[in-house]
């Protein structure tokens, strides 16, 4: 992937054959006030707005309502959400399975019968196949509390499974309803029109890129990935413009890093620790797409390209272009409940096909952390970097920001006891970093297979990004100490 040339093939359209239209408001066409199509966009785009970015107070955490309808799922029958979660690992390793049969000639399944399993959907690498039905034999002895202690107790159960899994079990199929809503219905390209005078000069990338970090930021990262999938099947985004969004803006969400700060003690600073982790986020984001290696990912679309078009003029003008947008989008797509339908399925295809990737590699990332000195000796050499940086505990510190890039519960829970400083340094650095090798890091190579994303790429970025991250963060946060935030 990096350092390859833009190419162009029956598959792949490089971006020197897109045009983007250049346009003001006197040169637009602006739809016609209609009442139906109008409230179909409004309805529509202020349902899925409410559930990913309206943030609410719960239990003593800001959150968004999305994380408060799973919540409710949950404590209605937490084993129905597990029997859930085993009921998608098996058919995501067994349609695979099958698909993957097919391919190797193993058996022959008829064209009906291809359309029927969407063999072609479920097609994969022989890793990843492998990966998908192990995690079958992790999943059982998890569920039934019997097994290798290893296995059955400590970080594998309470991170891997409950954490992660019964998060992302819900969080991708709840979310693909109000993902389709926007995507469908005229939100994404009233966002990404608003956001045009921003993310073009900062990032280079469509303004409709504001709408997925949102998400991410927001709501979770695996929406993030939903979403920019979803907008990139249809030609919005070039294979740059998505390997940008997702590694470095698909971050922890803001519900997460509340739920890190309660652990670790430091809710009492948690609207400081967020505007750090912004702006280390955006600071580093704005550096690295300008830089190898992303600079030179091909910018290639794999379906009929859909650029916005460069609009130009006033707050006014925006605003009544993205307006017009939207509500043509609304009046062109399905309704409201098919749309949502049609999200749902989606979203629960897309987790049956990852769910058992990430359970197998974050089962193996976690069972290294607590078995091995692996991390420790792979943090020893930036302890010298921490104390240079006047970081209070640069071992723990070193050690947290490493192992977070493993998995990111893990790697900031080893800061419990440090001081306020650290632990403030530790978060900003860690909820910034955008790839974790539990989770996200399997969720990207898996679901942008077409791009590709690989493990060596992200390995490479990581290092870039953590790199650059620590010494924002700890510029910030000496900057915090020095205004009195913390």
């Amino acid at each position: 992937m990096f350092g390859s040339q833009v190419w162009e093939d029956d598959d792949n359209i490089s971006i020197e054959s897109v045009s983007q239209e250049q346009k003001s408001i006197e040169n637009v066409t602006l739809v016609k006030k209609r009442l139906r199509p109008t409230l179909k966009f409004i309805l529509a785009f202020m349902t899925g707005a409410f559930i990913f970015l309206f943030p609410v107070q719960h239990q003593g955490q800001t959150t968004i309502p999305l994380d408060i309808l799973m919540a409710y799922i949950t404590n209605i029958s937490v084993l129905a959400v597990e029997l859930f979660t085993l009921a998608v690992l098996f058919g995501g390793a067994i349609l695979t399975t099958v698909s993957m049969l097919h391919y190797e000639s193993v058996i022959t399944l008829s064209d009906r019968q291809q359309e029927l399993i969407q063999a072609d959907y479920w097609q994969t690498s022989k890793l990843f196949w492998a990966l998908r039905v192990i995690a079958i034999f992790i999943a059982i002895p998890v569920f039934l509390g019997r097994g290798p202690s290893w296995l059955v107790n400590g970080a594998v159960v309470t991170v891997a499974w409950e954490a992660l899994l019964l998060t992302v079990v819900l969080v991708i199929p709840l979310g693909g309803i109000f993902v389709n809503l926007l995507a469908e219905l005229g939100g994404l390209q009233f966002i990404g029109t608003l956001a045009q005078p921003v993310m073009r000069p900062l990032f280079n990338l469509p303004g409709r890129s504001a709408l997925d970090s949102a998400a991410s930021w927001l709501g979770s990262f695996s929406i993030g990935y939903y979403l920019t999938r979803n907008v990139f099947n249809r030609g919005g985004y070039n294979k740059r413009e998505v390997f940008v969004i997702c590694t470095c803006f698909a971050t922890a969400n803001l519900g997460t890093i509340g739920a890190v700060a309660a652990v670790t003690g430091v809710l009492d600073v948690f609207p400081v620790i967020i505007l750090l982790y912004l702006i280390a986020t955006l600071v580093v984001g704005a550096i690295l797409v300008r830089i190898p290696p992303l600079s030179t990912v091909p910018e290639e679309y794999i379906s009929e390209p859909d650029p916005e078009p460069k609009f130009t003029g006033t707050v006014t003008d925006y605003f009544r272009f993205a307006f017009s947008e939207g509500v043509r989008t609304a009046e062109e797509g399905r309704s409201i409940p098919r749309a949502a339908v049609e999200g749902l399925i989606d979203g629960t295809k897309l987790t049956a096909m990852m769910l058992g990737t990430v359970l197998t590699i974050a089962t193996a990332v976690l069972l290294l952390e607590a078995n091995t000195n692996l991390f420790t000796y792979i943090a020893a050499p930036f302890v010298p970097v921490m104390e240079l940086l006047g970081i209070p505990e640069p071992r723990v510190a070193a050690t947290a920001v490493i192992v977070a890039g493993a998995e990111y519960f893990v790697g900031t829970t080893l800061v419990i006891n440090a001081s306020v400083f650290t632990k403030v340094f530790v978060m900003t650095v860690t909820s910034s970093q955008a790839i974790f090798f539990a989770a996200t890091a399997p969720m990207m190579v898996d679901m942008f297979d077409d791009i590709p994303m690989r493990f060596r790429d992200l390995t490479l970025l990581l290092v870039l990004r953590t790199a650059l991250l620590v010494p924002v963060a700890a510029a910030l946060t000496h900057g915090a100490v020095v205004v009195g935030l913390i």
